[in-house]
């Protein structure tokens, strides 16, 4: 049995549906069951306050008083 999520993208090769096959938080896998694609990238983390928005000011440009 295969269980999973549709991911909103398209499998780049055939247009096919991709699957969310992660099975851990770090690393996001999709998958193309048609042709057999495959990706995997570093998932990052939405918490982490290190990232900032790049359309935002970051800590080192605030003024002190």
């Amino acid at each position: 049995m295969i269980t999973g999520w549709l991911s909103a993208e398209d499998c780049p090769d055939c247009g096919g549906p991709l699957l969310d096959t992660s099975t851990g938080p770090r690393l996001l896998t999709l998958a193309c069951l048609g042709c057999g694609y495959r990706i995997t990238w570093h998932a990052t983390d939405h918490d982490d306050s290190t990232d900032y928005d790049t359309d935002s000011a970051g800590p080192e440009d605030e003024e002190t008083t």
